[in-house]
């Protein structure tokens, strides 16, 4: 499992660090409120609906650096659609450290 960081965000940003702030701060906002949709989905059972938020999701983990993490949610959007579940354990841990760093460790 890769550590989550600021490389890509800040290779993008080229110095600028308002864009920075502007992204981490919508990642701050926005990923608690992606991954909420994601668990009620999830109790739902509604697959289409789950793989949406998988969608949704997994350009966060390219943005934190989690490149090699991204095949976890790539290839859990295609199985959930056919009532796999098996990579759930795996997304789940890559959401909770994603939820870990952006509450607690991310420094801009």
């Amino acid at each position: 499992m890769q550590i989550t960081n600021l490389d890509y965000i800040n290779n993008l940003a080229d110095g600028d660090r308002s864009f920075v702030l502007e992204i981490t701060t919508l990642l701050k906002e926005e990923f608690p409120k992606d991954m909420k949709l994601f668990y009620e989905r999830l109790q739902e059972n509604n697959l289409l609906k789950i793989a949406s938020s998988i969608h949704k999701i997994k350009y966060k983990f390219g943005l934190l650096g989690l490149d090699d993490d991204l095949i976890i949610p790539t290839k859990f959007e295609k199985e959930i659609k056919k009532g796999n579940k098996d990579l759930l354990v795996k997304f789940e841990s890559t959401l909770l450290k994603i939820d870990r760093y952006l509450k607690n460790d991310m420094v801009c």
